[in-house]
């Protein structure tokens, strides 16, 4: 079986905040809390959760955005957390990112040209004439003319925008991109376009994508498998079509549930959870899903899950399906 290109094992990422009065008292926020998963070479994986459950955390972990507290992340071997600065910045030719807002990740002075030649002008050699064809190029592989080349972003749309974006973060070949809430900023047929070009460009290239967002519809149209975060941990993980079937873990059961569906006549049963996600300050004991949890036993409140298998690629953590409890 060949080696994934991504391996991440037991994350962990730990904000220091001051507390109290004068701000004598020092307070530890758990964005991550042994996160580990594993992602092949073509893949997509789509890391869903509610927001602050950690996944752009996690985002900017894996690219070393963030020193993470703990753990391992490797990349197609190399562990990205013994790397030096320069061996990481060669490193990031490999790996890219485009962000939720494309209008806050893109320099309102610079042109389409400048925006998307940027990380040729930092990593290549080429001349001027030389990055002109080469972006040309990359803006005609995301649906935009060479007339692009000369607007500023207040002159662009949404879709456009994040398009441009699109095409920067390709400029340098990568391997994995990570696409943190790229459709979420979009109109909804501008989302159904963007999608389409994420997986044409996927099977052109050959790309790995980590895609991440609160939006279930979306996330299983264009990912191979799914993870689900639950206040920095993954509760459940397994393929798309296993998730939206079968899915085990009631947080996930809840989830889907509350996905509107296009048929206002069908009959369904909602799950409404009672309260909010937890403050990752002051995490419950146990299972931090207890709190909220309708199938919640006495062995949740003291003690977390451990991962199990419940079949075939379908891991979960929950005291259901724990023997002993």
């Amino acid at each position: 079986m060949p080696e994934p290109l991504l391996r991440v094992d037991d994350l962990s990422m730990v904000y220091q905040r001051r507390a109290g009065l004068l701000g004598r008292r020092a307070q530890q926020i758990r964005a991550l809390n042994g996160v580990s998963f594993s992602l092949g070479a073509g893949e997509t994986l789509g890391i869903v959760g509610e927001s602050g459950c950690g996944k752009s955390t996690l985002a900017r972990c894996i690219l070393r955005l963030l020193r993470p507290s703990g753990g391992r992340i490797r990349f197609d071997g190399d562990d990205l957390l013994a790397l030096p600065d320069e061996g990481m910045r060669v490193m990031r030719q490999r790996m890219q990112m485009v962000l939720q807002n494309p209008f806050s990740s893109l320099n309102p002075r610079l042109s389409g040209f400048e925006l998307v030649a940027e990380p040729l002008r930092t990593h290549t050699a080429m001349s001027r004439m030389e990055m002109a064809d080469r972006v040309a190029s990359l803006l005609a592989e995301v649906g935009l003319g060479v007339e692009f080349m000369s607007r500023h972003p207040h002159q662009l749309s949404g879709g456009q925008a994040q398009r441009t974006a699109l095409a920067r973060a390709l400029a340098l070949n990568p391997d994995f991109i990570i696409l943190d809430e790229p459709t979420s900023a979009l109109d909804v047929s501008v989302q159904a376009q963007i999608i389409n070009l994420l997986l044409g460009l996927q099977r052109q290239r050959g790309l790995t994508y980590l895609f991440i967002t609160h939006d279930l519809s979306v996330v299983q149209h264009i990912s191979d498998r799914i993870a689900v975060m639950y206040l920095g941990k993954i509760v459940e993980e397994t393929s798309s079509e296993a998730i939206f079937a079968n899915p085990q873990h009631p947080y996930t059961q809840a989830l889907l549930s509350s996905t509107p569906v296009p048929d206002p006549a069908a009959d369904r049963q909602r799950t409404i959870l009672p309260g909010a996600v937890p403050s990752a300050a002051n995490p419950p004991s146990g299972c931090a899903f207890h709190t909220r949890c309708p199938q919640a036993m006495d062995i949740c409140r003291a003690q977390y899950p451990a991962a199990r298998f419940v079949a075939r690629s379908h891991r979960v953590s929950c005291h259901l399906y724990d023997e002993s409890a």
